[in-house]
Formats: structure tokens, C-alpha cells, sequence
């Protein structure tokens, strides 16, 4: 009789999996840290990055980028939205509808967000070489795509 243990072992494609599992809690880890230090959690953090990149999001598309529930969002807009980093605005088109924007407070930590960000990246991607993180992207988008057909 084979062990649970050996069973569990050898196979490249679930060591890969368990292992980018661990990468990506110490990567979060070290977000967390960053964060932290300039007043915010990096769900926060998160969302206001997603609310710069995709210009106006409604809570709904910010539900979706973020893979998260809708009163989570709300709970993380009312929270940026108290501290003054972004606002709620109707939309043009759809007065049912509410725009999610960054405020003049969040561009102007904009960099130092970035520069925040930059540290993690540094740390993490330090003796990683340009062709191996391309590399390896392409591999992560390819696993994407296979997970989500």
C-alpha cells in the first residue's frame, strides 16, 4: 500500500501548484507590510489601483476585477471613500448607476503607492532575469486560461 505522503508527491504539476501558492502568500506578505506602512491594507490598496487603471469602474466591475462580493467592495469603498481617496459619482448615462473615481488625494500618493509596490517587485523579482519572468508569465497565462475554459 502506497502512503497518503507519496501519493502527494512527485508530480510536478501539484508541487508547481502548491508552491505558487506559497509565492503568492509571501508575496501578499510583503504587500501587507508595504501597505501598512503608508496607512493601508493592501485590499485597499488593491481596489484603489483598480479604481485608477479601469477610469470610473462601477462597484460592480470592481466586484469582478477583484474576485470578490459586492458588499465586500462596498465595505472597502465606504472605508477609501471616509479617508478620502476616492468618491461615489453618478453616472452620465444611468443615474441608477455609481462611479467609483479617485480623488486628488489618491494621485497625489499615486507614486508613493508605486514606489511601494516597487519594493515588493524588487525584493520578489531580484535575481529573476527579464526572459525568465516573461517566461514564466506567458506559463501563468496559459494556466489561467486552461483553469478558466
Amino acid at each position: 500500500m502506497t502512503s497518503p505522503a507519496a501519493v502527494l508527491q512527485g508530480d510536478p504539476r501539484i508541487d508547481f501548484s502548491f508552491l505558487l501558492g506559497d509565492v503568492t502568500r509571501l508575496v501578499r506578505r510583503a504587500y501587507d507590510q508595504e501597505m501598512a506602512a503608508i496607512g493601508l491594507t493592501r485590499s485597499q490598496w488593491h481596489l484603489l489601483v483598480y479604481v485608477i487603471r479601469l477610469e470610473s469602474p462601477t462597484q460592480t466591475q470592481l466586484a469582478e476585477a477583484l474576485d470578490i462580493a459586492r458588499p465586500s467592495v462596498g465595505t472597502l469603498i465606504d472605508h477609501l471613500e471616509t479617508t478620502g481617496y476616492v468618491s461615489r459619482v453618478r453616472d452620465a448615462g444611468d443615474r441608477r448607476v455609481w462611479r467609483i473615481i479617485p480623488t486628488r488625494l489618491a494621485i497625489q500618493r499615486a507614486e508613493e503607492f508605486a514606489r511601494a509596490a516597487e519594493r515588493v517587485a524588487s525584493q520578489a523579482f531580484d535575481s529573476v532575469a527579464r526572459n525568465d519572468l516573461t517566461k514564466a508569465t506567458a506559463l501563468l497565462l496559459t494556466i489561467s486560461d486552461n483553469l478558466k475554459s
